[in-house]
């Protein structure tokens, strides 16, 4: 594979950023509105975390996908990768329907 230039490579990583934060949006759209409606009856362990963790959990767990995948994609190019971000791809879109 050829080298990749430091300009793709911030691209590539933008692009990853911004389609694991699209499936964020996405799912967090459809779900925060049945929050209130569901979760807060559940009867939750005395170790549940407060609700503010949520938030910067799924945020951490998010971008750690993204760049996980750059650096698949960076290490073997879109052709030596295509298997792996192809089951990338059907995981983040599982994630986001979930």
């Amino acid at each position: 594979m050829a080298e990749m230039g430091p300009k793709r490579q911030v691209l590539g990583l933008a692009v990853l950023l911004v389609l694991c934060f699209g499936a964020a949006g996405i799912g967090g759209a459809v779900t925060s509105p049945q929050i209130g409606n569901w979760y807060v009856t559940l009867a939750k362990p005395s170790w549940n975390p407060p609700n503010w963790v949520f938030g910067p959990v799924w945020s951490a767990l998010y971008l750690g996908m993204a760049v996980a995948a750059w650096l698949v994609w960076r290490q073997k190019g879109l052709s030596g990768a295509r298997g792996p971000l192809a089951l990338f791809s059907v995981q983040l879109a599982l994630n986001t329907l979930w």
